[in-house]
Order: structure tokens, then sequence, then C-alpha cells
């Protein structure tokens, strides 16, 4: 009985083992660094509806809101205040009357105080990471804008 219960035991600590050391559940819950939140995140709704955010590895960061026939595009720079919050600091914005081939080099106006605050985590495996987002405080030119953002954005990985 004893050998049963020991052989039984062993097989279930080799499989789980294993898994771990497949990277399949190492990204289970994972705090910001700015090496895995590099790259681009999305999340596209119906009636083209929508989010993207693009970090860079020079820290700039670019943020399209997707409004069904139009897109309003931020511009500024990231940083990690702590493994659980994501500040991007806005230089820059505009409105485009398209959601494809948007012009991400002219036409922008300069904004003053204006700030993005994110409580957030990275979730999922290595094949389907998530980022969660949850607005903390979004401030466009120094006015309380809150209603820019749902109250939990689940953007999937899209590559660097």
């Amino acid at each position: 009985m004893k050998k049963k219960i020991l052989a039984v035991f062993s097989a279930v600590f080799f499989l789980l083992t294993l898994k771990f050391a497949s990277g399949e559940e190492s990204i289970a819950k994972a705090g910001l660094s700015f090496a895995n939140l590099r790259g681009t995140w999305e999340l596209i709704y119906g009636d083209n509806y929508g989010y993207s955010f693009r970090f860079d590895k020079n820290y700039k960061a670019i943020v399209v809101l997707y409004l069904n026939d139009s897109s309003v595009i931020f511009k500024g720079v990231y940083t990690i205040e702590d493994a659980d919050t994501l500040r991007i600091n806005i230089s820059a914005m505009k409105r485009e009357e398209r959601l494809k081939d948007l012009d991400y080099k002219e036409g922008f106006v300069n904004v003053k105080s204006s700030y993005f605050i994110f409580k957030g985590r990275i979730t999922g495996n290595a094949k389907a990471r998530k980022l969660e987002l949850k607005a903390d405080t979004i401030s466009i030119d120094g006015s309380d804008s809150e209603g820019y953002f749902e109250p939990l954005i689940e953007l999937e990985y899209k590559g660097k």
C-alpha cells in the first residue's frame, strides 16, 4: 500500500514539475516590469471599439483608443512606479477620423499636465499573455478624464 501511494505521489510530483518547467504556468500572475511589458497589447471589440497600448524599449508609449469610426492617439513615455503601477506621461495627442493606417508622426497637439496611472499585472502563460489594467488616475491638461477607459481592460499580447 505504501509503495502504491509513493508511486502515485511521485508520478503527480513529476507531472507538476514537468508542467512548470515547460513554461506553461510560468507567467500565471506577474507584476509589471520593463521586460514583460515591452511590445503591443490590444483589446478590440466589435463595431471598431477598443484599445491598443505599445511600449517600446526606449520607454516611449503610444496609446490608441478606437471609437467606432475615429481614433484618439496619445504619445508619451512610461515608467513602472512599482510592481503593480504603470504611469504614462502624455506629451501629445490627436484625433484621427480613421481606424487604420494611423499617422503617428504628424498632427499632434502638445499637452501639459497629462498622465495615465494604471494598476496592472500580466496574466496567462507564455503562449497567451494578457495585460490587465485598471485605470487609477487619468488626467489630461490637468482635468480628470476617467471616461476614457473602462474599469478593467484585459489586453492581449500581440508581439514586439
